[in-house]
């Protein structure tokens, strides 16, 4: 691999690194505490490092973040520059960009992925250029596809119904049944649902974290950065070898105050709907565990789950590579 230049912190960076390193002479002490450091900026939310989850990630390879769209100068200059981020993956839908992509963003050619990609070795291209790869995690005529699936006869034959009425009359009635099952699954639904039906567009993301952190950092992220992100962390935390406490953990920690925003984004799910987003906000660790436990109840273990969307044995080492040798 490419060796990586020496972290060099301005002063406005040490007032944000927490978790210093021990002093010559110490012993190294196994610790669940996070030793990386925690970045404060000014206008990016819920920016970090992937190593502050586990000892086995490497700093400086990988970071998760919410959106950088309203980067300030003075953030833009951490990440493009003094971070020297070269890859983002952007996680949300088209109607969730930022109509001014901001001075992040707007530092990166833009790469659309499509489902016809997924089956090649060709997507993402490894290159010189920085490059933003937009992988939609969640798409919404396949959320709504899901929820029917879940549906029992009589909620499907009732579907039916409201479906007709809404082509020919009024949609109220569909719309209503729908959003009732939307607010009632609540996040737990959300991450299932993401799971189950996004699997090429997982794969995708977690390829390009791999080929990326391979030579030079990359960060993902999506609105909030704690539920499409969170996903994407945890399975590459997972690849890592972290415990799934410590991948909870993670997780948890999109839970703060400044966070507490709701995990939908895009005006296809919110135009004229009654959804309850306070079914959507913040970072509950019991929405990380049912997700894993989701994940390995359909496919047995979270490797048999990765292998279902394409993320081989091969793939993981990769990935493990990348980001703690």
């Amino acid at each position: 691999r490419v060796a990586r230049p020496r972290a060099r912190w301005s002063a406005r960076e040490r007032r944000c690194h927490v978790g210093r390193s021990p002093r010559a002479g110490t012993p190294a002490r196994a610790s669940s505490t996070p030793r990386a450091s925690v970045f404060d900026l000014d206008g990016v939310k819920n920016f970090r490092d992937l190593a502050e989850a586990t000892d086995a990630v490497k700093p400086g390879r990988a970071f998760r973040t919410a959106t950088p769209g309203e980067a300030t100068e003075a953030d833009a200059s951490l990440i493009l520059r003094r971070l020297n981020v070269k890859s983002l993956v952007d996680l949300r839908s088209d109607d969730e960009f930022e109509p001014i992509l901001g001075e992040v963003q707007s530092a990166f050619e833009t790469r659309w992925f499509s489902r016809a990609d997924a089956p090649t070795d060709e997507w993402p291209v490894a290159g010189d250029d920085p490059t933003r790869y937009l992988v939609p995690m969640l798409d919404y005529d396949r959320y709504y596809g899901a929820i029917y699936e879940r549906m029992s006869a009589l909620e499907k034959a009732k579907a039916a119904v409201f479906s007709a009425q809404a082509t020919l009359v009024d949609p109220t009635n569909q719309r209503r049944l729908f959003v009732s099952k939307v607010n009632a699954g609540g996040l737990r639904l959300l991450n299932e649902v993401m799971l189950d039906t996004s699997g090429p567009e997982i794969r995708a993301a977690l390829g390009v974290v791999a080929s990326a952190s391979e030579t030079r950092p990359c960060a993902f992220y999506c609105k909030v950065g704690k539920d499409r992100t969170g996903l994407i962390a945890a399975l590459a935390l997972h690849c890592c070898g972290a415990s799934e406490a410590q991948i909870v953990d993670d997780y948890v920690r999109s839970d703060g105050n400044a966070l507490r925003k709701a995990a939908l984004g895009g005006g296809r799910v919110e135009a004229g709907l009654a959804i309850d987003y306070s079914r959507f906000r913040g970072a509950p660790a019991e929405v990380m565990e049912h997700a894993l436990a989701h994940a390995k109840r359909k496919h047995g273990s979270l490797d048999g789950y990765l292998n279902h969307v394409g993320f081989g044995a091969d793939d993981r080492e990769r990935l493990r590579r990348a980001l703690c040798d």
